[in-house]
């Protein structure tokens, strides 16, 4: 797997790991398979996963409603090894694109491999490729609660502009702190996204869902979104150049977008690397508000 880097430039560069499904290459594909499936996720880890990758072949992506996989450890051949599961495709908001989001709960670290099966043709694999588990996630794992973030508020800055990429922002998404939120006794989502500079187009789109949440249950948890590009201000004249935001690496995030949900308590109960629609955040606030 080959995570490619985001770039802006602006009087410098920079970038941020984010997966571009339309040029990313895997070594580890047989020649006999007529799909490449190449992983839109990074952060893959012992326990429960929202393994989520697409399928590419010489025409453009394999778009099916769903299709099988199989998932097995890369150095253990046996049967009684395998696992498998149906993964769901997910369009992407713009253009000819998505994912198969599949859940897996993978037990052991190291390289695994998973097989693409079209259902109606379960002898026949469309694709496959392998893929690290490490033992921690690099990211705040469910189940704990994450270090506090000092980030900006419209409180702290002249201009929203100043904390965020987007055009149209919407400003209740930048009225609470992460160290705020954690301690107030109300549910929160947080989004790390670039609206502007996201390589995949879908971190605009991921913000459009969250400030739609936000209009629906603001009376109910916190929305926060974090921009991934900070500004440096450099000299007097206005000029300023982008860097990664520090906030992304103290909490190991490597991707974007990629979205938290947070409890009552500040304890992480779900967190999605990529793009999230806004029905399964949805589901997943009705079992946090018990609605």
């Amino acid at each position: 797997m080959v995570l490619l880097l985001i770039s802006v430039s602006c009087e410098s560069e920079m970038g941020i790991g984010n997966q571009d499904l339309n040029y990313q290459l895997d070594m580890s594909l047989q020649s006999a398979e007529r799909y490449r499936v190449v992983m839109a996720v990074t952060d893959i880890a012992i326990g429960d996963n929202r393994l989520a990758f697409a399928i590419i072949g010489k025409d453009g992506p394999l778009i099916k409603d769903r299709i099988n996989i199989k998932l097995s450890i890369a150095k253990d051949n046996l049967e009684r090894s395998v696992t498998q599961l149906e993964a769901v495709f997910q369009p992407w908001p713009q253009g000819n694109a998505g994912v198969y989001i599949a859940n897996a709960d993978l037990k052991n670290s190291g390289e695994w491999i998973i097989h693409a099966i079209d259902p109606f043709k379960p002898d026949e694999v469309l694709g496959s490729v392998k893929f690290l588990v490490n033992k921690t996630s690099s990211s705040p794992s469910i189940g704990v609660k994450p270090k506090p973030l000092q980030n900006l508020t419209i409180k702290d800055v002249i201009d929203v502009n100043q904390i965020t990429s987007s055009i149209k922002p919407d400003l209740e998404l930048y009225t609470t702190s992460v160290s705020e939120a954690i301690d107030n006794g109300r549910p929160t989502i947080i989004t790390f996204a670039s609206p502007s500079f996201c390589r995949t187009a879908t971190c605009g789109p991921q913000l459009e869902i969250i400030s739609s949440l936000n209009a629906r249950f603001r009376d109910r948890l916190d929305l926060i979104h974090i921009e991934v590009y900070e500004r440096n201000e450099i000299g007097n004249d206005g000029n300023y150049e982008l860097q990664v935001s520090g906030l992304l690496k103290e909490w190991g995030v490597n991707s974007e977008p990629f979205t938290f949900l947070l409890d009552k308590n500040g304890i992480i109960v779900a967190k999605f690397e990529g793009f999230v629609t806004e029905l399964e955040l949805e589901n997943k606030i009705k079992e946090m508000l018990d609605i």
